[in-house]
């Protein structure tokens, strides 16, 4: 890959396909996510730096590169925009940012929190120039410990016997399982500390005979671990780490196996005792020989404000905003309230107009498993780009909040990426 082949009116032509498009389609169509750091500032309007330097460069030599053909990263690719005369930004100025980093003080907001995410120190193997995973992967553990609501410190025993699996199973191609050195090297990231080393042993890493001696413990920074309580921040946080240094992982079997299950579905992922099947008995020829088994069971479920539910029913005349089908059942209009961003966890949406649609089942489902989203413009689309784009019905009197549709299509992009073949 030679960045070097794109000219200025290759990125000229990029930047008129994104406005085109809409900046949602052009990222499926070219299998990119959304810029977390450096973006193209062109006219008012900004780009998502990566995407465009991608299809600039198929413009300019006829292959288009993808998210993971930047080995380089984004910093790369803003310093070649620069060459070419472009101004590119970053969410934050970037003295200030350099300082938090250098300074090693605590990150105290979203936007240093995710500074330092994106500027993990992972270290490279001659075998393999990737970054190693084992930071990142540690991070997503902490994070799940989190979003649980399970002590933020953990002793080293329980680490390495739960994050030694997943560098084995998730890591890079032939890399050695080594809990230890995330245990003890995420200190650099400013986001982790280690408790009961003594300070005379503390001067370098410790060996694991050591660790096992000591017992220590380690685990996010009080300030960090308070930033990720916010539904939002935790979010974007896990697709940060994800779009950064994970891109050829399958995000959905991580998620399944790290406990971030809850974030590969827009509602809450069903309970052991609605998966799980009963034992009913079976004839020779496979039929029920008796009734459904039952189980008793206790749990606690959220309560809905019925009267919100009946409100934008009535306003969307029990009409799916996003196909227009107008059930029936028992001869009566059929309808479901769906929450863009859901009341359970880890989501923890709010119960509000705001966060409300009236959609059929069909699109409830979809909604519901990330297949469909509602892009900025209001149009809704397919995950996997296939879909023919058609604007979200809404009554003026149905407020909906961009910022609830924001956190779903946040859930939708992590989910949508396949790993590479």
């Amino acid at each position: 890959m030679g960045l070097g082949d794109i000219t200025y009116e290759d990125i000229i032509a990029a930047t008129e396909e994104f406005r085109r498009l809409g900046r949602d389609n052009f990222l499926h169509t070219y299998g990119f996510g959304r810029a977390r750091s450096y973006e193209l500032v062109l006219d008012g309007v900004r780009y998502d730096s990566k995407a465009i330097t991608g299809v600039a460069h198929g413009h300019a030599t006829g292959d288009f590169l993808v998210a993971r053909d930047f080995s380089g990263g984004a910093a790369t690719v803003a310093r070649r925009l620069r060459e070419l005369g472009f101004v590119v930004e970053t969410g934050e100025p970037a003295t200030d940012r350099a300082a938090l980093l250098e300074s090693g003080e605590p990150a105290t907001d979203r936007a240093a929190l995710l500074e330092r995410l994106r500027k993990l120190k992972v270290s490279r193997g001659p075998a393999n120039p990737a970054p190693s995973r084992h930071q990142p992967l540690s991070l997503l553990w902490a994070i799940s410990r989190e979003a649980d609501e399970r002590p933020r410190l953990t002793p080293w025993p329980q680490f390495r016997d739960e994050v030694g699996p997943l560098l084995v199973e998730f890591g890079l191609p032939n890399a050695k399982a080594t809990p230890e050195y995330p245990f003890w090297h995420l200190r650099g990231s400013g986001l982790w500390e280690v408790q009961g080393i003594p300070a005379e042993l503390a001067r370098e890493m410790p060996k694991v005979s050591l660790l096992d001696a000591h017992h220590p413990q380690a685990g996010l920074k009080e300030e960090a671990a308070g930033l990720l309580r916010d539904p939002v921040t935790r979010l974007d946080a896990i697709a940060t780490i994800c779009e950064t240094y994970l891109e050829d992982v399958d995000r959905q079997a991580l998620f399944e196996r790290i406990g971030l299950d809850g974030y590969t579905t827009a509602g809450s992922p069903p309970s052991p005792s609605e998966t799980e099947s009963g034992g009913a008995g079976v004839d020779e020829y496979g039929r029920a020989t008796g009734p459904a088994p039952r189980r008793d069971t206790t749990r606690s479920v959220i309560v809905r404000d019925e009267a919100l539910t009946r409100k934008v029913k009535e306003l969307e005349g029990d009409r799916c905003q996003i196909c227009g089908t107008a059930l029936r059942y028992l001869n009566r209009p059929y309808s479901q309230a769906a929450h863009i961003r859901g009341l359970g966890r880890p989501h923890h949406g709010p119960d509000e107009l705001q966060n409300l649609l009236c959609l059929c089942a069909n699109c409830h489902v979809l909604f519901d498993g990330l297949e469909i989203y509602v892009d900025p413009d209001g149009l809704v689309r397919g995950t996997n780009g296939t879909r023919e784009p058609r604007a979200l019905r809404r009554d003026p009197r149905h407020p909906v909040d961009e910022a609830h549709l924001g956190y779903h299509r946040n859930l939708c992009d992590i989910n949508a990426h396949k790993p590479a073949v």
